[in-house]
């Protein structure tokens, strides 16, 4: 059935089809679909292509006869192992799958060969990925079929963001009523969109629907995720009264010093300490910086919650404070100390 949510991703998925029919051209240029090895500070070695493969599979998956690009999904499919084995993240997706998938149509004993270079490309697909597990319904290949969060996750995977903002714009206004759930999802896809703002805006108004009367931890965690993204924006004084307004209900948390959530909110004060105003900073300091050397009794900081203890007791004028923090960093990254070990374990 077309509705407009599929004729918003046909227009979308239109483009991939021209694409693909191109490189089948005589002389055809595969630039933009090759394995590109690209380096990063952060991201390490990933190839710069695979979102341009991934398009032109998506084209293929969604053409009615699919003959005539057999040689191509082939070439496409040893091109995403080449990024499978070389990904500094490792990892696999849908672009290997959907690649296995096509080719698998052609039942060739040779390209056996192929799955398994690709089963061994990396410690992550040694263990999830199994050609024999791709069957023939693993991909829709009738664009009709797929409804709406079909449509948006595809096009948030291919990082369209023009054609994710409308099926967004629309998957809101199918929405009758809010609550936790859609709330949620809502989070997920503005999250995926990087919008930050819109984040924000969803984590509110799921505290407006559920924070006040939630658990403490409940309350503390969905807190600490509306700070984190008001920091991101730079919006530290309402971060500084996110916090604040949070803490009585944190010290009703049993050992909360111990676990995940209290290191994300150390870490959100020590970004407050670091960015606000010095009233701000000395509000925060001094209302956590008890914490924070309890945690650091423990070794229970991670390197960057260190990293930022060290930059916050800098700026509050605790120069010894900060050499501490910086010096169990320093044993912990050589493996001198492992997190929760305590001082009496450790001398």
């Amino acid at each position: 059935m077309v509705n407009e949510h599929t004729q918003i991703i046909s227009e979308m998925i239109a483009t991939y089809k021209e694409n693909a029919k191109k490189l089948l051209e005589v002389n055809a240029d595969f630039s933009e679909v090759c394995y590109l090895s690209t380096e990063d500070e952060k991201l390490g070695t990933y190839d710069n292509n695979q979102t341009n493969r991934y398009r032109i599979l998506v084209g293929i998956q969604f053409t009615e006869d699919i003959i005539p690009y057999e040689n191509l999904i082939r070439y496409l499919l040893l091109e995403e192992i080449k990024d499978r084995e070389t990904n500094s993240f490792q990892g696999y997706g849908n672009e290997l799958n959907l690649a296995v998938w096509l080719i698998k149509a052609f039942c060739k004993e040779s390209d056996l060969e192929l799955f398994e270079r690709a089963k061994k490309a990396n410690f992550d697909t040694y263990c999830g990925f199994d050609a024999e597990d791709i069957h023939i319904n693993y991909f829709e290949s009738d664009v009709t079929t797929l409804d709406i969060d079909d449509c948006l996750e595809l096009a948030l995977d291919l990082q369209e963001n023009n054609y994710s903002h409308k099926l967004l714009k629309l998957w809101k206004s199918n929405q009758t009523s809010w609550n936790e759930d859609n709330l949620n999802q809502l989070r997920w896809y503005e999250h995926r969109r990087k919008n930050t703002v819109g984040e924000l805006d969803t984590l509110i108004k799921l505290f407006e629907l559920k924070g006040k009367n939630a658990y403490d931890w409940d309350y503390c965690s969905l807190s600490e995720k509306i700070a984190n993204k008001q920091i991101e924006l730079r919006q530290i004084p309402a971060a500084f009264s996110t916090i604040i307004q949070m803490l009585p209900r944190l010290m009703n948390i049993n050992e909360w010093q111990r676990v995940g959530l209290g290191q994300f909110i150390m870490e959100d004060c020590m970004d407050i300490v670091i960015l606000g105003d010095e009233q701000i900073a000395e509000q925060i300091w001094y209302a956590m910086k008890p914490h924070a050397i309890a945690m650091e009794n423990m070794y229970w900081m991670h390197w960057n919650l260190y990293k930022k203890s060290a930059k916050a007791a800098d700026k509050m004028g605790d120069s010894e404070l900060s050499q501490i923090f910086l010096e169990r960093l320093n044993k912990e990254q050589k493996g001198l100390l492992k997190p929760g070990q305590t001082k009496k374990q450790t001398f």
